[in-house]
């Protein structure tokens, strides 16, 4: 049973890709043109968030069992990194969604980083911001990517202490 499900998985995978790698490709102007990239454009955000998140739980744990190995004089477990297939949960059910592993990987530092509170949460958005116009245009998408959404409160609510104490100084 188990090897039907990894074919499956397998067949899905390559449908992620193949769906990623065709948008560019997609007739212009076309009614559903612009639903598959909308629906490329959701899939990718839920999916930069997904490995945004696991970057963090990830780094997070590798940090404990690090310490944990070091402690009892054993080998370092092996550094996390990130997946560039992910099944993301959809309205639909669950899909398989593709990114390429440059992206994957940037979007995974960013989480650690931030775990190790190497960078701000406003930092994280302007990176994020930066990456994502990127994607958007090379996926063609006619809306931007915005992912980590979760931060856009974080990072206004930074600014103004940040704004607050530059007054609390004059």
């Amino acid at each position: 049973m188990g090897l039907f499900k990894g074919m499956k998985q397998s067949k899905e995978r390559q449908k992620a890709k193949a769906f990623y790698e065709s948008a560019a490709n997609l007739p212009a102007d076309s009614r559903e043109t612009r639903k598959l990239r909308s629906v490329l454009g959701n899939r990718t955000s839920a999916f930069i968030d997904m490995t945004f998140i696991d970057g963090a739980q990830r780094t997070e744990a590798y940090a404990e069992a690090l310490a944990a190995a070091k402690a009892r004089g054993g080998a370092e477990p092996d550094k996390p990194s990130a997946p560039c297939y992910r099944e993301v949960k959809t309205v639909g059910g669950a899909v398989w969604v593709y990114l390429p592993q440059t992206y994957c990987d940037q979007f995974f530092a960013l989480g650690s980083k931030y775990q190790q509170s190497v960078i701000t949460p406003a930092a994280v958005m302007e990176i994020t911001e930066t990456l994502s116009k990127e994607i958007t245009e090379a996926l063609l998408l006619d809306h931007p990517l915005t992912p980590l959404q979760f931060f856009a409160g974080d990072s206004d609510e930074e600014a103004a202490s940040d704004d607050a104490d530059a007054d609390d100084i004059e």
